[in-house]
């Protein structure tokens, strides 16, 4: 079992966090007995799929499920595409982001442009604190070397990711999304496709991703663009007042 002070939450969302990995051979008791090692303000707690002891004893001990994370990899081969999936693609473009796209970014983000992650689902917070989670998020990116896109339709923004180099020919694919304006027009799958194009034009070996069970459309479309499972956790949460 693996236990970080989450201090970077602490800073986005102004209470104290300890994050949780549990690991293969862990059991109830091992959590029971490390509890005051990590149990305060918000506990977040990660367990791999199977462990149905664990997951069971947090939720006695009030722990809530709030998410399936999925972490995948794709070869960085361009993906072949149905003549639909092509027309959409084709429609935009890709280009990294000056400070003034930079600068309409986090105006979308203070907007609250992100409802599907366990912050903006857990009623225990705020949308601004969910969406000044975001905004560290990005600024983390960023300050590690982290590149920011866009996605361009019709000259004008859509949407944006994140790539960083994690070394050894990896690229981390952390953040993205679609501004509200265009969430309709299917653009989710371009950006998606637009990550991998670019990490193939950057001649990664691959390119790593992760998409929560909250948002059914990524799920969807990670797996129709051909990226390949690496690991599953459960997230649990729990909150002291």
């Amino acid at each position: 079992m693996k236990i970080v002070h989450a201090i970077w939450e602490q800073r986005n969302l102004g209470v104290n966090c300890y994050e949780v990995l549990v690991e293969r051979g862990d059991t109830p008791t091992t959590l029971q007995e490390r509890a005051s090692e990590y149990e305060t303000e918000y506990t977040v707690v990660k367990v791999p799929p199977g462990m149905m002891d664990v997951s069971l004893y947090l939720q006695g001990a009030g722990y809530s499920f709030i998410e399936l994370i999925t972490v995948c990899h794709h070869a960085a081969a361009l993906p072949q595409l149905t003549r639909i999936q092509r027309r959409s693609v084709d429609s935009v473009t890709c280009e990294e982001m000056d400070e003034a796209d930079r600068d309409a970014l986090l105006a979308h983000v203070r907007e609250g442009m992100f409802e599907d992650d366990r912050v903006s689902l857990d009623p225990y917070f705020t949308a601004d604190q969910a969406n000044n989670r975001y905004l560290g998020w990005i600024g983390d990116e960023t300050t590690q070397g982290g590149r920011l896109y866009k996605l361009v339709y019709k000259g004008g923004p859509a949407g944006f990711f994140t790539l960083r180099d994690r070394g050894g020919g990896v690229l981390v694919a952390n953040l993205g999304g679609i501004y509200p304006d265009y969430r309709r027009h299917g653009f989710g799958l371009c950006m998606n496709y637009q990550v991998i194009a670019e990490a193939n034009a950057s001649d990664a070996r691959r390119v790593v991703s992760s998409f929560s069970s909250n948002n059914r459309g990524a799920s969807a479309i990670h797996l129709a663009l051909g990226y390949i499972l690496d690991s599953q956790y459960y997230v649990f949460v729990a909150h002291k007042h």
